[in-house]
């Protein structure tokens, strides 16, 4: 890890995205047009083709909510253009005890809006609240913590059962910090809507909502992240479209400044005959995938789901999805992790004729000879707004019945996906992870049937493998804790509750006739609206 802040920036022990809450009956700022339709150059306005579902940045967040919230809460760590951790609201961290005790250290000039000093109080309470009500995926990263000590202002202690190699770095990225005096007085925080009177502390806060069509952020005037002290940008405004199309051309207009959503790999040179607009390519911290639901009666049968696997083309996918700019994976750990990805098991061939013969083997009949097996008829749902999966699952279908699996397209629209993958209400899921910073948090928030507020859209109930990944967790020895990981991963692989497909890089198209200074962050979640990329940005001279 680069040292930063003054050389002080410390790891002391080396120990080696998406639930939708609804908010009907909720009243909204509603936007009057005042705020939007300024001519000020300053005014930066992105494009995304979903609503914010989710006010409240204790749950987990879809991909708008996180943009907007996350550039309104601060995090006690960032990742950086270069896949580090580095400070944000903490200026650093260590451990104490042996690992056991978890030290953060912050920064005194960060400000809520309404003009209170954020303070470790505000870390202790969101910390202590997450947990109490299990509230999205930071749930299953606080796992192990017995107690939260907020000596001073500056400082937070997390007290834990038994050391978690990635504890700092995954609970500092990932939770968001509320502020204590505005969200204790709410009751129960797993109800709160928060979608109205908004204080944050990042370099943008909500002012004002248009559902469907747009969301104004205003500056926060104290920011001490952004050069000055405050972002140049005056005003961020998100605009909700369809679709990526639409999005494009909305750019090409000139009606947007950037595209929040990766340019699909199809477009990619439209874009560049365009004088005015530049790309941006940053690399991938997730991984598109296939997952099998366990709760169906097939899928849960281990022949079906390796006969999936056999018939999914991937090398085609990225020579015709992704115009070869891929890598194929073998495991549910991506080659981004070399330390941790086992390189000994090899991905699934593509072989429709021996996934049928498997089939039949297994038991399986075509008993009126239309050249699909009798039982085996699956749905794959997906985000329609992610061009590039669509068009995979469209192949998919096409090579899957090639062994006898009629599949059906089944893609909706993001938040109607999102909350249909949380409740089980899917056969295959199709999707791209966004963001895992590091495999033992990724293994946990996706495997571990006891995780709180994970992931796990297998909906597995394992006890294999809950003993295989707490057993890793609690692994301080870095070599043997790699060793566990790699045979997670090979038990994952052999077992095939999924099917990983690629890891890809993405591009990001913005207009840099009138903006410059984004700093982007590997993944399509991240890209170029993280926080501190906003806080950067200024208008081109």
């Amino acid at each position: 890890m680069r040292k930063t802040v003054k050389g002080r920036w410390r790891l002391a022990v080396a120990l080696g995205v998406a639930a939708t809450l609804g908010i009907s009956g909720c009243s909204l700022n509603e936007d009057t047009g005042s705020s939007t339709t300024s001519t000020d150059g300053s005014v930066l306005r992105i494009g995304t083709t979903t609503d914010v579902s989710n006010f409240n940045p204790l749950q987990s967040l879809s991909k708008t909510d996180s943009w907007i919230l996350n550039a309104m809460y601060p995090h006690l760590l960032r990742i950086d253009e270069n896949a580090k951790k580095a400070p944000e609201l903490a200026k650093e961290y260590r451990y104490e005890d042996g690992g056991k005790t978890a030290v953060f250290v912050l920064r005194d000039d960060f400000t809520w809006t309404d003009g209170k000093p954020v303070v470790a109080d505000d870390v202790k309470f969101s910390a202590e609240m997450i947990m109490k009500y299990k509230l999205g995926n930071v749930a299953a990263k606080l796992t192990w913590v017995e107690s939260i000590e907020a000596p001073d202002a500056t400082t937070v202690k997390f007290k834990l059962s038994q050391p978690y190699a990635p504890f700092a770095e995954g609970v500092g990225f990932w939770m968001s910090i509320v502020p204590k005096h505005v969200f204790e007085s709410a009751g129960d925080l797993s109800k709160f809507p928060n979608d109205s009177n908004w204080v944050g502390a990042g370099p943008f806060v909500l002012d004002s909502i248009t559902k469907g069509q747009r969301y104004v952020m205003k500056r926060n005037p104290n920011y001490p992240l952004a050069p000055g002290g405050k972002a140049a940008v005056s005003q961020v405004e998100y605009r909700v479209y369809p679709d990526v199309n639409t999005m494009m051309l909305a750019l090409r207009n000139g009606d947007i400044d950037l595209m929040g959503t990766p340019v699909p790999v199809s477009a990619v040179k439209t874009f560049q005959a365009d004088s005015n607009i530049k790309l941006v390519k940053v690399g991938a911290l997730g991984f598109a995938h296939l997952t099998y639901n366990m709760k169906n009666k097939q899928l849960a049968d281990q022949q079906v789901r390796q006969a999936l696997s056999m018939s999914v083309d991937t090398k085609s996918i990225i020579s015709s999805v992704l115009q070869g700019d891929g890598q194929q994976m073998a495991g549910p750990i991506s080659p981004i992790f070399s330390e941790y990805d086992n390189t000994e098991i090899q991905p699934y061939p593509f072989d429709p004729a021996g996934a049928k013969a498997k089939l039949s083997a297994a038991g399986y009949k075509d008993a009126n000879n239309d050249g699909f097996f009798d039982e085996l008829a699956f749905g794959v749902a997906c985000d329609q707004s992610n061009a590039n999966i669509t068009r995979v699952v469209q192949l998919f279908r096409e090579s899957a019945a090639k062994a006898g699996i009629k599949l059906e397209n089944e893609c909706v629209e993001r938040n109607t996906f999102l909350s249909r993958t949380k409740n089980g209400e899917y056969d295959i899921d199709a999707s791209q992870w966004g963001v895992f910073d590091n495999p033992m948090d990724q293994l946990r928030s996706t495997y571990l049937s006891s995780n709180p507020g994970g992931i796990n859209y297998n909906l597995l109930e394992s006890p294999e493998m809950d003993q295989l990944i707490n057993d890793a967790a609690a692994t301080t020895d870095p070599e043997a804790f790699k060793a566990k990981i790699k045979n997670i991963d090979k038990v994952v692989h052999d077992q095939a509750y999924l099917t990983p497909l690629y890891v890809e890089n993405f591009q990001f198209a913005y207009n840099a006739s009138k903006f410059t200074g984004f700093v982007p962050s590997p993944s399509d979640l991240l890209g170029m609206v993280t926080a501190y990329s906003l806080a950067q940005v200024t208008p081109a001279k």
